[in-house]
């Protein structure tokens, strides 16, 4: 008899984790034993659960994909990981280039049974070859800039320039250090996503801020003060935010 495949899902978006749970419901050679939201929920379950295979979100809050991976492999760990975004940028060369497998969101049922009939057929585990391939791609890989979609084409951004950017609807307004600003037609979250780097932090429904600009926080009226080439800007945000940012300042 076929051994029933041990999934684990890590996602920070609850809709998406619960959209993955019941796409593999129908799939009786496979059963979710867990979901997280983050790195460390994830970690904990792995240890709990022993996967045979986890359905990877890239870029989370705190930590990321790949920091988890890299907790995995320390810790001893082998499943398999199938990395699961929602944009077609630089990492998915570098993740096209390794070992690692993926499927885009929004993700498809088609897709989605594809990408576990691949893993079973080949039956890789993460070894530390893998691991370091997939580093080495992913720091080798694609320019500095990152395209992103204007209502009259497109701008080439470097997002060590990006201070903030700013939910408006369907849109986003991201501001630069030069004093500039753009209208992204994106939304705050595929922007997010796009980015993908450590520096810009989930502030708020609304806000993306870069913490290398961030100067001072007041926990009382939970403002954060943004300063760059001789400006500043004040956002509020959300008293467990605060806690966030203290807690990643405090490492």
């Amino acid at each position: 008899m076929e051994e029933v495949l041990k999934i684990l899902l890590v996602d920070d978006e609850p809709e998406a984790r619960e959209l993955l749970k019941y796409m593999l419901l129908g799939n009786k050679r496979v059963s979710v034993v867990g979901a997280a939201g983050t790195v460390d929920e994830a970690i904990k379950l792995m240890q709990k659960e022993h996967p045979h295979l986890v359905f990877l979100d890239i870029q989370m809050p705190e930590k990321d994909g790949f920091q988890f991976i890299e907790q995995v492999h320390r810790s001893g760990e082998d499943p398999g990981i199938i990395f699961v975004t929602a944009f077609e940028h630089y990492a998915i060369q570098a993740i096209r280039n390794s070992v690692f497998d993926y499927i885009l969101k929004p993700v498809h049922q088609e897709e989605l049974d594809s990408a576990i009939e691949r893993f079973q057929l080949r039956g890789r585990r993460m070894q530390e070859q893998d691991l370091n391939q997939l580093m080495e791609a992913l720091r080798g890989s694609g320019p500095t800039k990152i395209k992103l979609n204007t209502r009259s084409g497109y701008v080439l951004i470097d997002p060590s320039e990006v201070v903030y950017c700013q939910a408006d609807g369907n849109y986003t307004h991201i501001q630069l250090t030069r004093g500039s600003s753009e209208i992204i037609t994106q939304n705050l979250g595929a922007i997010e996503e796009v980015f993908g780097g450590k520096s810009l932090f989930r502030a708020s429904r609304s806000y993306l801020i870069n913490l290398n600009y961030l100067t001072r926080v007041d926990r009382k009226s939970c403002n954060c003060t943004l300063e760059y080439n001789g400006e500043s800007c004040s956002i509020k945000i959300p008293a467990q935010k605060v806690k966030m940012l203290e807690t990643t300042f405090s490492r």
